[in-house]
C-alpha cells in the first residue's frame, strides 16, 4: 500500500506539472511566482550540435543491426549453457524463439484469424494484425515464418534506432541521442526487440510517428499513427501527443486573445489529418466483426480468457507489491514477473516526473498515457515488456546522466546485467513474456 501511494503521488505530481506547462504553452497567463516559474522552466538542454550526415545515420543502423545479431548469438550461447543433449544448429535455434505469444502470430500470418480457433472461439483476435501481415510478406519470399518474423524484428529495431536518433537530435546533443539509443537497447527487456513479438515494429512506428509530429507533418503522422494502432492498441493514443504538440507550437489561446480566429481555424484544419490514426483501430474492429460478427468481441476475450481489464494503476502497483513482499507464488515467477513489474512501475514514475521539465510536453503526455494504460492492466504479465516502448524515458535518462559519469556507469552496468539475466531466463523457458 505504501508503494502504491508513493507512486500515485509521483504520477499525479507529474500530471499537475504537465497541465501547468501545457496551459502556459497554449497561451494562458500563469502566476509569476517561484512555484510556477520552477514548473515552466525548460530544464532540458536544447542545444543540438551541427546536423548529422547520412553516414552517421548509416552507422547507427549498422551498429544497431550488429548489436541485434550479437544478442541473437548470445542467446544461442545462453541456451546452450542450460540445454541438455547435442548442440543445436542455427535453424533449430531460431525455432527456440517461437514461444509464448509467437506461435499465435505465426498462425495468424499463415491462416488468418478465422482459422485460428481454440475451444470453438477466435480467442486470438486480441492480437493485432500488422506484425503477422509483415511476417507473411517476408515469408512469401523466405518460405519460413520464424525467420521472417525475426527479420521483421531485426530490421524494424535497426531502422527504429535511426529514427529515434534523428528524433532526439532535433532537441538534444549528439551525445544525448547516442546515450538514448544505448539505454533503450540494453534495458532489461530490450531483448524482445529481436524476438517474434510486436516490440520492434511498434518501436519503429512510434519513433516514426513522433518524428512526423515533431516536424508538424500531420498527414504523415496520421498514416504512421494508424499503422501503430494496427500493431498495438496503444498506438491510437499517439493522437494525444499530436494534439499537445499542436497546442505547444500554435498557442491557440494566445491566438484567440489576439482575435486571430481565421488564422486559428486554418491551423486547426491543418491538424485534422492526424485523425487518420483512428482508421487503424477501425480496421481492427472490422476484423473482429468480419470474424465473429461483433466488432468488440476482443474485449470479451481479453476479460474472460486473458483476465485483462483496465483499472487504476495504484491497484496494480499494490498487487505487485503484495506479490513481491508477501509472496504467494514461486520464486521464479516473483523474479520473472512481479519484481520487474514493480520496479518498472516505480522507476518509470520517477522518470516521468523528472522528465516534465526535461523534454517537450508531447513526450511527457505520451509517458503519462503509457503509464496509465500499461501499469493499469489488471494482470500485468507483460508490463515490463510493454513499457520498453516508452521511448522518451530513455532520453530523459540520458539527460540525467549527462554530467554524472558515475550514475551513467551504474545505470549502464545494472541494465546490461539485468538484460543478460532476463534473456537467459527467456531462452530457458521461464515465464518472461
Amino acid at each position: 500500500m505504501i508503494l502504491s501511494i508513493a507512486v500515485s503521488c509521483v504520477i499525479f505530481a507529474a500530471v499537475i506539472m504537465f497541465v501547468i506547462r501545457l496551459a502556459g504553452d497554449a497561451g494562458f497567463k500563469l502566476p509569476s511566482n517561484n512555484a510556477f516559474s520552477f514548473i515552466t522552466e525548460n530544464k532540458y538542454p536544447v542545444r543540438p550540435d551541427e546536423a548529422d550526415g547520412k553516414y552517421t545515420l548509416l552507422k547507427v543502423f549498422l551498429y544497431a543491426l550488429g548489436f541485434r545479431l550479437i544478442i541473437f548469438m548470445f542467446g544461442w550461447a545462453a541456451y546452450g549453457i542450460f540445454a541438455k543433449g547435442a548442440p543445436i544448429g542455427i535453424l533449430e535455434y531460431c525455432e527456440k524463439w517461437n514461444l509464448w505469444d509467437a506461435p499465435h502470430y505465426i498462425e495468424i500470418a499463415k491462416n488468418g484469424y478465422g482459422q485460428h480457433v481454440e475451444n470453438g472461439q477466435h480467442l486470438f483476435l486480441v492480437f493485432f494484425p500488422l506484425y503477422p501481415v509483415m511476417m507473411k510478406l517476408f515469408a512469401s519470399i523466405i518460405q519460413n515464418y520464424v525467420i521472417s518474423g525475426l527479420l521483421v524484428s531485426f530490421l524494424s529495431y535497426s531502422f527504429g534506432c535511426v529514427l529515434m536518433y534523428k528524433l532526439v537530435r532535433i532537441d538534444y546533443s549528439r551525445e544525448i541521442a547516442r546515450k538514448s539509443v544505448i539505454f533503450l537497447s540494453i534495458s532489461p527487456f530490450a531483448f524482445f526487440f529481436g524476438s517474434l513479438m510486436t516490440e520492434s515494429l511498434f518501436f519503429l512506428l512510434i519513433a516514426a510517428t513522433f518524428l512526423a509530429i515533431r516536424k508538424h507533418k500531420w498527414w504523415l503522422a496520421g498514416i504512421l499513427g494508424a499503422l501503430a494502432a494496427l500493431t498495438r492498441s496503444f498506438g491510437v493514443f499517439m493522437l494525444i501527443p499530436a494534439v499537445v504538440e499542436w497546442i505547444t507550437h500554435e498557442k491557440p489561446v494566445e491566438l484567440i486573445r489576439l482575435k486571430k480566429g481565421k488564422e486559428l481555424l486554418k491551423k486547426f484544419l491543418a491538424l485534422l489529418p492526424v485523425l487518420i490514426m483512428i482508421a487503424g483501430i477501425l480496421i481492427y474492429l472490422y476484423i473482429n466483426y468480419a470474424t465473429e460478427g461483433d466488432p468488440f468481441i476482443f474485449s470479451k476475450y481479453q476479460r474472460e480468457h486473458w483476465y485483462q481489464t483496465l483499472q487504476f494503476f495504484g491497484k496494480t502497483v499494490n498487487m505487485l507489491s503484495d506479490r513481491v513482499f508477501s509472496p504467494t507464488d514461486n520464486w521464479s515467477n516473483m523474479i520473472c514477473i512481479f519484481l520487474p513489474g514493480l520496479l518498472t512501475a516505480v522507476i518509470s514514475s520517477v522518470i516521468i516526473l523528472l522528465g516534465v521539465r526535461r523534454t517537450r510536453s508531447m513526450y511527457s503526455v505520451f509517458m503519462i498515457a503509457c503509464f496509465f494504460f500499461n501499469v493499469g492492466a489488471s494482470w500485468p504479465l507483460s508490463l515490463s515488456r510493454y513499457m520498453t516502448c516508452m521511448l522518451p524515458a530513455f532520453w530523459v535518462l540520458a539527460t540525467l546522466t549527462e554530467k554524472r559519469k558515475n550514475l551513467d556507469t551504474l545505470i549502464t552496468v545494472t541494465m546490461a546485467i539485468a538484460f543478460g539475466i532476463m534473456l537467459t531466463g527467456y531462452m530457458t523457458l521461464h515465464q518472461i513474456m
